[in-house]
């Protein structure tokens, strides 16, 4: 996931992996393929099918104090972000060209109409 301003500056980039369950579920004697496929704690991070994954990003967008009637209050350096989220899937686990492109979605957020400070 990347977030970038109108003037095309990255302000936030984050990389979510998601994996199956190994090979013998950490079960058995056997190693299996390395010993990333024997370990005591197992975590499902994969994607099931035909299921839909949810995830949050926390992007820390830049701003600055201004002093109005007295008070401070925060402003934005900009109003909009522009926000592209990609799936791959990399058979090899990583990009090496082999890699394919399942999902693209860029959306255009105008943080004046949509954000409220906390």
């Amino acid at each position: 996931m990347t977030a970038t301003n109108t003037d095309d500056k990255v302000i936030y980039n984050s990389q979510k992996i998601y994996m199956p369950f190994p090979g013998r579920l950490g079960q058995g004697k056997e190693m299996g393929r390395g010993p990333y496929e024997k370990s005591g704690l197992l975590r499902e991070t994969s994607i099931p099918a035909l299921t839909r994954k949810h995830e949050t990003f926390e992007i820390t967008y830049p701003f600055e104090d201004v002093e109005k009637d007295g008070k401070t209050t925060r402003e934005l350096i900009n109003d909009e972000l522009n926000v592209t989220v990609t799936l791959w899937y990399l058979p090899f686990g990583e990009f090496d060209g082999n890699e394919v492109a399942w999902y693209e979605e860029e959306k255009k957020l105008d943080l004046q109409t949509e954000w409220v400070w906390r």
